[in-house]
């Protein structure tokens, strides 16, 4: 054994003097015409160089602000860039879809008698007033109302954004059926208010419940391994940015035309970026009786979102919800969940299990987090002539909306507590939550199946 070992040895160090070694007529060792040939591919330069674009781009984020990265150019990164730069606390935020944005905006609109740009429109004018008048206490609001937030979204705002200095006393969540049970939605990371607010932490902890499909969670993961992958949106909006900003240059508007606006090109291409905003090009605007939009029928749309109840995507929104509520109430926040009306067109559209589910499911997850509960869907008071469509409150719609919320934000004890408002300073109080928050309950799931329907990619408003 012992001699075997020895030649062994030998060889070896016999193999290593000819692979450094220069072959007797000069040649270079092996080792040099390896790495020669390996730097002669250009495949491996590439991939070299690749690596090192992107461990610079990498770098170029060290010591800046995550939400420098937000784009600008969507509902969703206007919100977030007013949030993050205003200089005032708001001690009262809104939360929920466009069945929150819409009658708040609108109401406003008519409240200050002007028009208001959507980049910029950020409050609750006549919320603060209609508080005032009932308490005589002063509040800021802040509406962080999205079009196609989901609780997912949501729960995403409360943990990356409402903490530390910026943690409102009172968060009121308005929600509706679709936020729970939309089948055009294919994953919580397909809304813009998710693939924006995700860069502001870490998601691999909830990977499995917003991109269930495997090929998702890949691309993920290599999104945070390859810099330059991982920021391929936002470099695709910088270019179509460039390119656009080029083309006006070389092509200048014709004096006196119009500027083609996003909702030009959704004239020509209805399903052209429906998250993208800009400056200028959408309005809440004052409307009389006489200026009262038309009434639009959006019954198709709201069949597709409906048809077929998704339990996974149910339950994934109703864990994000309980999820939201406890986090908020560690932090000291006190929400206040709206059930918001709908039409009975719209509601006709949802079966039955499936709507009790959604209600029976809210009403219950809020007494058992201790929030409270509102419900304006069961208070009889809104009628078709209150909506511009089948979901959406149009203005006036939205003031009765906000006065039925004052009453019950003005009487709720809870939420005085949160916003420090004295019992002599108005107010008819009275808890008004949905039940008790130590009875142990959980979200209600139907027994009656039902399979989920394949899901089309569309952004919900």
């Amino acid at each position: 054994m012992e001699a075997v070992g020895i030649a062994t040895t030998a060889s070896t160090d016999e193999v290593c003097r000819q692979w450094h070694a220069p072959d007797s007529d000069g040649r270079e060792p092996a080792w040099v015409l390896l790495v020669r040939a390996v730097l002669s591919s250009s495949t491996v330069v590439s991939l070299i160089a690749l690596l090192i674009i992107n461990n610079l781009a990498a770098s170029a984020d060290i010591g800046q602000p995550r939400f420098t990265n937000v784009s600008e150019q969507s509902w969703t990164g206007w919100t977030i860039k007013d949030f993050l730069s205003s200089q005032e606390r708001a001690n009262l935020l809104l939360l929920g879809s466009s069945l929150v944005l819409v009658p708040v905006a609108g109401a406003d609109a008519n409240f200050l008698k002007q028009r208001l740009d959507g980049t910029r429109h950020h409050r609750s004018f006549y919320l603060e007033a209609a508080l005032k008048a009932r308490t005589g206490y002063s509040v800021r609001t802040f509406n962080f109302a999205l079009p196609g937030q989901m609780p997912s979204d949501a729960y995403l705002i409360e943990d990356f954004l409402l903490d530390g200095k910026r943690r409102p006393d009172v968060i009121v969540y308005g929600l509706g059926p679709r936020d729970f049970m939309d089948n055009l939605l294919p994953s919580p990371a397909a809304t813009d208010p998710f693939r924006n607010l995700s860069r502001f932490g870490d998601i691999s902890r909830m990977l499995d419940r917003v991109m269930p499909d495997w090929f998702d969670q890949f691309s993920f993961n290599l999104g945070q391994s390859f810099c330059l992958y991982g920021r391929k949106g936002e470099l695709a909006d910088q270019a179509s940015q460039e390119f656009a900003r080029c083309l006006n240059r070389l092509l200048p508007r014709p004096k006196g035309a119009s500027q083609f606006s996003v909702f030009d090109r959704r004239r020509l291409l209805p399903g052209y970026r429906p998250e993208k905003l800009t400056k200028g090009e959408a309005y809440f605007r004052p409307t009389g009786i006489k200026e009262k939009p038309q009434f639009l029928n959006n019954v198709d749309e709201y069949r597709k979102r409906y048809r077929q109840v998704n339990w996974n995507t149910f339950m994934t929104q109703m864990q994000f919800l309980a999820e939201l509520l406890d986090m908020a109430r560690h932090r000291g926040s006190h929400v206040v969940i709206v059930s918001m009306p709908i039409s009975d067109i719209n509601r006709a559209l949802v079966q039955e299990y499936a709507w009790n589910a959604y209600r029976r499911s809210v009403r219950v997850l809020a007494a058992f987090k201790g929030a409270s509960y509102v419900d304006l869907e069961g208070s009889g008071q809104f009628h078709l002539s209150d909506f511009g469509d089948t979901v959406h409150l149009q203005a006036d719609g939205g003031k009765k909306m906000l006065d039925l919320l004052a009453d019950r934000l003005a009487g709720d004890h809870s939420v005085r507590l949160a916003l420090k408002i004295s019992a002599d300073m108005g107010g008819n109080l009275q808890p008004y939550s949905s039940g008790s928050p130590g009875q142990a309950v959980s979200p209600l799931k139907p027994a009656q199946p039902a399979a989920p329907l394949a899901c089309l990619r569309n952004q919900p408003l």
